[in-house]
């Protein structure tokens, strides 16, 4: 084999590589996008959840008014735990928004490496087709 056969094959196997890190980003990114709509239906399903036990409550509340004390206890307790999911919510949303930061910033570098890998051999390539038409004009 020479030179430019050899170029053209490192070239193919770094276009590969790019084509490749680019389905393996989609794919991870697409797998984050489903984190956040997952979280977000488990929150919006809590927090009917706890909509509904408020309204039960409430009801509640309304036809026996002689033990209010632990009704309002139980509305106390329905919204700690409203706050908590809320916390939770914040904390597992930053977690992947991290993710998500970190696939991008890897993915950047990772790319922008290839990148320049493949304008290297492109050049190589370009130089090589020029010295093959300098030794035919000779």
């Amino acid at each position: 084999m020479d030179k430019l056969e050899d170029i053209q094959i490192k070239i193919k196997k770094q276009e590969d590589g790019l084509l490749s890190l680019e389905d393996d980003y989609r794919t991870a990114k697409k797998k984050i996008e489903e984190s956040y709509e997952n979280l977000d239906d488990n929150r919006s399903q809590l927090t009917r959840l706890y909509e509904e036990f408020e309204n039960i409550a409430y009801d509640f509340g309304r036809q026996n008014s002689g033990d209010d004390g632990e009704h309002h206890q139980f509305l106390i307790l329905l919204e700690s735990y409203a706050v908590e999911t809320r916390s939770e919510y914040l904390r597992q949303y930053a977690k992947i928004e991290a993710k998500d930061e970190e696939l991008q910033t890897q993915y950047r570098k990772e790319r922008s490496r290839l990148e320049k890998e493949l304008e290297e051999s492109y050049s190589q390539r370009k130089a090589l087709y020029e010295l093959e038409r300098e030794q035919k004009k000779c």
